[in-house]
């Protein structure tokens, strides 16, 4: 997928916000930003936006800085509270597995911000009513019926435990995790998926902090594997952008955050997605 003229100013404004985040003085804060806007002009649109992203974040994430850390751990915590409720709501639901794929965008609708308690009927509500607008969710679950393998490339903090908790109730034998090897926004890393029951002979690094993934840089067990899965799912919008136009084949499961997206998926921004994408065949 390539990045549009729109992309730029969404980009800048989520530098300022990770830069911010950085607790930089005003001068550097300044030049940061300087830098950045020089910067966008050699950044080719024929890129895709979660590449031309990465482009220009990579400049605050020297040393092996984390300015989302804390924010990361929390919104972990958070929804690890969350788990024995969405798993009683989804083991009710008259299909479990398609209910389990919805609970994955869950921390996408539901705010992850700091609160003393779950709101249970919030999350009721959601997994009762929610649908995907591009609903790809049936012939995902065929192919989960005999697979052996799935490879279940995540995305970001705090959603990751919900991610967990779907790839229980699809219970593909050979379930593989694929994670950010450096920091980079609120992605999760896979030092940090230790913490959070994932098994570690089963999770593997894209091999760079890229958002989504950089096809000419990914860590090539990662490529041979997907290759040879019987089943890929790719989470949320960078992972999009980053499959769709693409080498390899994946279910897409993300909610639609810009018009650039919606108008790829031709949904409406703010709908629910689980899209199966091809590549197409030469010739």
């Amino acid at each position: 997928m390539k990045s549009d003229i729109r992309c730029t100013p969404c980009l800048l404004k989520q530098l300022e916000r990770s830069a911010k985040a950085l607790n930089l003085s005003n001068d550097e804060y300044n030049t940061l930003l300087s830098n950045a806007r020089r910067e966008v002009p050699q950044i080719p649109l024929s890129l895709p936006p979660n590449i031309y992203s990465t482009r220009l974040l990579e400049m605050l994430y020297k040393n092996g800085a984390d300015p989302y850390r804390k924010e990361k751990a929390r919104h972990n915590d958070e929804v690890e509270k969350m788990i024995p409720f969405v798993r009683e709501a989804i083991e009710r639901s008259e299909n479990p597995q398609r209910a389990a794929l919805l609970a994955a965008c869950l921390g996408n609708v539901i705010d992850l911000g700091t609160r003393e308690s779950t709101d249970t009927a919030e999350i009721k509500e959601f997994l009762e009513h929610a649908s995907f607008a591009r609903d790809d969710s049936a012939l995902l679950l065929e192919k989960i019926k005999g697979a052996r393998t799935l490879v279940y490339v995540l995305d970001n903090a705090g959603e990751v435990v919900l991610d967990r908790l779907c790839a229980d109730f699809l219970n593909v034998p050979l379930t593989f995790f694929v994670a950010k090897e450096q920091p980079i926004l609120n992605d999760v890393t896979v030092s940090e998926l230790a913490d959070l029951g994932f098994p570690k002979e089963r999770v593997l690094s894209t091999g760079s902090n890229s958002l989504g993934i950089d096809w000419p840089t990914l860590n090539p067990e990662v490529r041979n594997l997907m290759r040879e899965a019987d089943v890929v799912i790719a989470k949320g919008h960078a992972n999009f952008e980053s499959f769709v136009d693409g080498p390899q084949e994946a279910f897409l499961l993300l909610k639609v955050k810009c018009e650039v997206v919606a108008e790829k998926i031709k949904e409406d921004a703010g709908s629910l997605v689980c899209m199966h994408y091809a590549p197409k065949k030469n010739g």
